[in-house]
């Protein structure tokens, strides 16, 4: 494997470094036409170098292949996947010629990039000016599982975070008057000016410290003795990633802002994004990882509306505020488990704390109201259950009543941990699901829907994969149990009637008013069913329709009405929430009053109705075969 030294990045690898990759690099070949990366589907677990043959590199965005790469000899794919996006393709590669290949697997190139940093700064680099690309840019803040989930921070512009003044002075102002100046306006730079009054340079505080102090610099010395040049413009409209990728590129902390005219507006430092991120969700969520007791968390999260408000009004995607809140709920969880297991010592076995319904589907709002489970081993023969049901239901107990009192409200219908039958081993579980899929009782089938969409948030999370693969299974084994899921999701029809008249409820606390959660349903009914069909495991609703789309379940065009149909409900939903909450100073709540709507919002969501009464007549088709 000598000649795969020729390519970069083994070509930035030292010599004995390189020998001991070259007994792990292997060859393999693909056929044109083959499809070897699906972005958001495929997991990566190889990085490959082209040899021979060619490839394109593509995103599938807006229905469309956009920001095609032709690949030939030399070029590589598979590393900014494996290295920035856990293993998950971020783009589609096609095979166009007869390819020959040089791979290695996943954990040897993770291996190498710990041992050199210019194999590393190969993908960080390409990765970075990638996303200098808007369109690049878009798609990877949707993609990029960020731990810390801070993008909606990211995507702010830079205008909301600066303060539009500027300290200036010629290039002749001695040092100590240039200082003076930026100690006067609490400034942490100047501009340098030349005779034409343009910009020449910057001189910052660290040019102070490390150029004046440290070396004892005269400090009548004109201040162009120890400016910086050139000077790093951005405009004042780009949004922040890309400021912190200009610093980082650039390797600056302070940048010139620009107007639409190109005048200068300001100056923005990297400790001004620091202080303006501190303000946003980030924080809230690094706060509850922080906290050492639950008293640190009391009513957390009602902190986090207020927080969303500004992203909410200026168009952030429902998907960034649910992945928000996803992430917020499950660092409260993660926090709630971690204390109740100090407080009653380690368990006797492994278990996994679940979360269902629209939590288990990553798609809370700012309703909090808790719906959860939790699973343990079952006992090996020989050994007493008792003591593990014990421990575990006053776990159980603990880890309610705490996220109780972080703000998340115990469960109207009882569908918590804290509730004995929902705190069980691994093989009542299966029992459960295997009746529930028997059943043909609607009722039951009603009940027990919340169940069908869990995830594993805290503990042995493979005891959660076991159930989702054995409920899978049991379907396929008892096909009439989509059919009876079917009859009963479409009893919940939108809210318009014949002659396109949203209907409101005529009595009661909400008379007038129409709940958009049930609204929602039937898209959410709609994925869940056939992703059960398909023996999808995904829970969110989004991702359920985009695999179901590549599988070819429903066409481009349906699937483009069914997403904009369902972002379109979700965000009316947050925003009617955003308002009973801030305005109305209210517990917030899914009830609309369609008098209060815009006459375009009026006809948006009839239209929407209209769009969802025939999802179901497709469902309906499909899976009873009645039109």
């Amino acid at each position: 494997m000598e000649e795969a030294y020729r390519y970069k990045p083994f070509s930035l690898l030292t010599k004995d470094q390189f020998t001991a990759v070259a007994a792990h690099l292997y060859r393999e070949s693909a056929k044109q036409g083959t499809v070897l990366l699906t972005q958001e589907l495929t997991n990566v677990d190889r990085f490959r170098i082209l040899t021979a043959g060619a490839a394109r590199f593509y995103f599938e965005f807006n229905f469309s292949e956009t920001l095609k790469r032709d690949l030939r000899e030399g070029d590589s794919f598979g590393g900014i996947s494996i290295l920035l996006n856990e293993g998950i393709a971020t783009k589609t590669l096609r095979i166009q010629e007869d390819a020959e290949m040089i791979a290695l697997d996943a954990a040897h190139f993770l291996s190498l990039c710990e041992q050199s940093e210019p194999f590393t700064e190969f993908f960080t680099n390409a990765f970075g000016k990638s996303m200098i690309n808007r369109t690049y840019a878009g798609i990877i803040s949707r993609q990029v599982k960020d731990k810390e989930l801070n993008l909606p921070f990211f995507n702010q512009p830079i205008a909301a975070m600066y303060r539009p003044t500027t300290v200036s002075c010629p290039a002749s102002t001695p040092i100590k008057t240039a200082a003076e100046m930026m100690a006067q306006n609490n400034s942490s730079a100047v501009l340098i000016q030349g005779d034409n009054e343009q910009v020449r340079g910057i001189v910052t505080d660290a040019d102070l410290r490390k150029k004046v102090l440290a070396q004892g610099l005269d400090p009548r010395l004109p201040v162009r003795t120890i400016m910086s040049a050139p000077v790093i413009g951005i405009s004042d409209q780009s949004l922040v990633y890309q400021a912190f990728l200009e610093m980082l590129e650039q390797d600056v902390r302070h940048l010139m802002l620009l107007n639409q005219q190109g005048e200068i507006s300001g100056i923005i430092t990297e400790k001004d994004l620091i202080v303006a991120q501190t303000r946003s969700t980030y924080l809230l969520i690094k706060t509850v990882k922080a906290a050492k007791n639950i008293r640190q968390l009391e009513n957390i999260h009602e902190r986090l509306t207020r927080m969303l408000l500004t992203p909410i009004q200026n168009g952030a995607s429902t998907e960034y505020i649910t992945t928000l809140i996803t992430a917020f709920s499950d660092a409260i969880i993660d926090k709630a488990v971690s204390f109740a297991i100090a407080q009653l010592g380690p368990p006797p076995c492994p278990f996994v704390f679940m979360v269902m319904g629209s939590e288990g589907r990553e798609e809370q709002t700012f309703i909090s109201d808790q719906d959860n489970a939790l699973v343990y081993q079952d006992q090996p023969g020989g050994q007493p259950a008792e003591a593990a049901e014990t421990y575990f239901q006053k776990l159980s107990v603990s880890i309610c009543d705490q996220l109780h009192r972080a703000g998340y409200r115990l469960c109207s219908g009882d569908n918590m941990a804290k509730n004995p039958k929902w705190c069980q081993p691994l093989s009542v579980w299966k029992h459960y699901f295997r009746s529930w899929i028997r059943t043909a009782d609607p009722q039951d089938l009603l009940h027990s829907s919340i169940f069908f969409d869990f995830r594993g948030v805290w503990g042995e999370l493979s005891l959660a994969g076991e159930l989702k693969e054995y409920l899978l299974q049991s379907i396929d084994r008892w096909p009439g149990f989509l059919r009876n899921l079917t009859e009963n999701t479409l009893f919940f029809k939108p809210p318009v009637n014949f002659f396109g008249k949203l209907l409101v409820e005529k009595h009661g606390e909400h008379k007038g008013m129409f709940d958009i959660k049930l609204a929602i349903l039937p898209i959410i009914d709609f994925a869940r069913i056939y992703a059960l069909k398909q023996k999808l495991s995904e829970t969110n609703t989004l991702r359920r329709l985009f695999r179901l789309h590549k599988a070819g379940v429903f066409s481009d065009r349906d699937y483009r009405d069914l997403v904009q149909t369902y972002n379109y409900l979700m965000r009316l939903r947050f925003l009617n929430q955003i308002t009973i909450t801030i305005d109305e100073q209210q517990e917030p709540n899914n009830h609309i009053d369609p008098t209060r709507l815009s006459s375009l919002d009026q006809v948006m969501l009839k239209a929407a109705f209209r769009r969802i009464a025939t999802f179901q007549k497709k469902l309906n088709f499909d899976f009873t075969g009645v039109l």
